[in-house]
């Protein structure tokens, strides 16, 4: 007795195909969570793990040196207003104190400090942040540098090549005991030297920040990473690798 041949496709006869609808809802959907995934595949950028980490590398040396050198140490950093605007809020160089005499020296604020290194720069694309770019959790007081009043002025070229008459840049000092001298934070232990993804806008001198991603309290936060300066070690720590 021979059995009934079955269709190949009989098996398949409940099944429908998904259409035009359900395939566009698919696409929205995942549009949609790749949309919400995307801070937290920005916040992996290696340029700005590269940069907080070469900065804070450039702290420590900086008060190896003071230690070493029995002398003070200071690091200044550009702030939106520097004459180039290519190196705003993305520039910090080695300073220390002038040694020369003479009556033109004693008469310019601005040699009182002579540069020691060249001006180094964030990677392309990170400027340097202020204390609302963070979510503090806690009530500590919490300001980055470039938050305070810059008093120390510093002699500075402009990309033309031509001098400049002194500008007042946020700067560390560090002293002969490896400690901050300056600037003084007295409500708090530690200063806060930040770094965020965006650009200086030249016609406003405004940051435009580039990445941003949601906070533990659902606000959104420009991606960044920060180190703090203890006041009286002076040793740099990383907050956010």
């Amino acid at each position: 007795m021979s059995c009934p041949r079955q269709h190949p496709t009989s098996f398949l006869s409940g099944r429908s195909a998904f259409s035009l609808i359900e395939l566009l809802v698919v696409m929205a959907m995942v549009s949609l969570l790749l949309a919400i995934a995307a801070p937290s595949l920005v916040s992996l950028s290696p340029a700005r793990k590269t940069g907080i980490h070469e900065l804070s590398g450039f702290l420590e040396n900086a008060r190896a040196e003071a230690i070493a050198r029995s002398a003070p140490r200071i690091v200044a950093f550009a702030d939106a207003h520097f004459p180039d605007p290519s190196l705003a809020l993305r520039a910090y160089a080695l300073f220390g104190e002038a040694t020369a005499k003479g009556s033109h020296e004693k008469s310019a604020p601005t040699n009182r400090f002579h540069r020691l290194s060249p001006w180094r720069t964030l990677p392309e694309g990170l400027v340097f942040a202020s204390g609302e770019d963070f979510e503090v959790i806690g009530d500590g007081a919490f300001r980055t540098l470039h938050d305070l009043i810059a008093t120390r002025r510093f002699a500075v070229k402009t990309s033309s090549g031509g001098g400049d008459a002194g500008r007042a840049l946020p700067s560390l000092v560090f002293g002969p005991d490896g400690g901050v001298r300056a600037p003084s934070f007295a409500d708090a232990d530690a200063l806060h030297i930040g770094v965020v993804e965006g650009f200086r806008d030249p016609s406003t001198g405004t940051v435009i920040h580039t990445a941003k991603r949601l906070s533990g309290s659902g606000q959104e936060i420009p991606n960044g990473e920060c180190l703090e300066v203890g006041y009286y070690t002076g040793r740099p720590r990383i907050l956010t690798d």
